[in-house]
């Protein structure tokens, strides 16, 4: 299957999309994820993306969601097994190239099936859920603004954006330096409008470590009526310890 999956003049875009779509369920099934990590499992779909990416650019996207899915479930799925640290060198590619392609599909599914946008954040989100040089790549490839374009497009867009960024903003001050300044704060302050409880939770997450790691964060914050947009929230149950917490921070640091 993965000698199938290999990209090249030779790869058969239908027989590819079956055979991608069986190694998702065979990663889902748990038998032995590390043999296939073994044998190159994320070498392959890594080089598949970039592949898929490179065809986006040429517009020859016919078809092109129907592989790029189980692609972007198989690479998901088999990063918990591997050492995200080590995922560069076990795909023989640079970080920034696999974050750049992810990229590329990003903007491709916001155009052409919305539905999309969660498999590649999902991706996103396990890259740089533990891994500082993936965060890295997503800040030098000036991608945040980007990826803050996708807020609008649903709340389970927003909470997996927002996640990627809390990702990023825990790696500690020199990310959250990065951050900051830029239009992260207004589309925060923006986020605090919504009624989604979810929504606002992780956006209240985000803002926690924003004032945690980069003190100017606050100041904006307040000068920006922060305070008055965290009333809307603070008698919601789900949210009250949030609020009280954040509000805290902001009035004492």
């Amino acid at each position: 299957m993965l000698q199938l999956l290999q990209p090249g003049p030779k790869l058969n875009a239908g027989v590819a999309v079956e055979f991608a779509w069986c190694l998702h369920y065979i990663i889902c099934s748990q038998v032995n994820n590390a043999l296939l990590i073994t044998y190159g499992a994320l070498s392959t779909l890594g080089l598949l993306l970039l592949d898929l990416a490179g065809a986006v650019q040429r517009t020859e996207d016919a078809g092109l969601e129907l592989l790029a899915c189980p692609v972007l479930r198989c690479l998901s799925n088999l990063l918990p097994e591997a050492a995200v640290e080590t995922m560069g060198g076990q795909m023989q590619l640079r970080d920034e190239r696999v974050v750049a392609a992810l990229f590329i599909l990003l903007q491709f599914f916001l155009q052409k099936q919305p539905s999309l946008l969660p498999e590649g954040l999902w991706l996103l989100n396990n890259l740089t859920a533990n891994s500082p040089s993936f965060c890295t790549s997503l800040l030098s490839l000036d991608l945040i603004e980007p990826l803050l374009q996708l807020l609008p497009v649903s709340n389970v867009v927003s909470v997996m954006v927002l996640t990627v960024l809390c990702n990023v903003a825990e790696k500690g001050p020199a990310y959250c330096q990065q951050l900051w300044p830029g239009p992260l704060l207004s589309s925060l302050l923006h986020i605090l409008a919504f009624s989604d409880t979810e929504v606002v939770a992780q956006s209240l997450e985000l803002l926690q470590l924003l004032f945690l790691y980069q003190p100017e964060a606050v100041q904006a914050f307040l000068q920006q009526s922060g305070l008055q947009a965290l009333e809307r929230h603070q008698e919601e149950a789900q949210l009250q310890d949030r609020v009280y917490a954040l509000r805290q921070t902001a009035l004492h640091r």
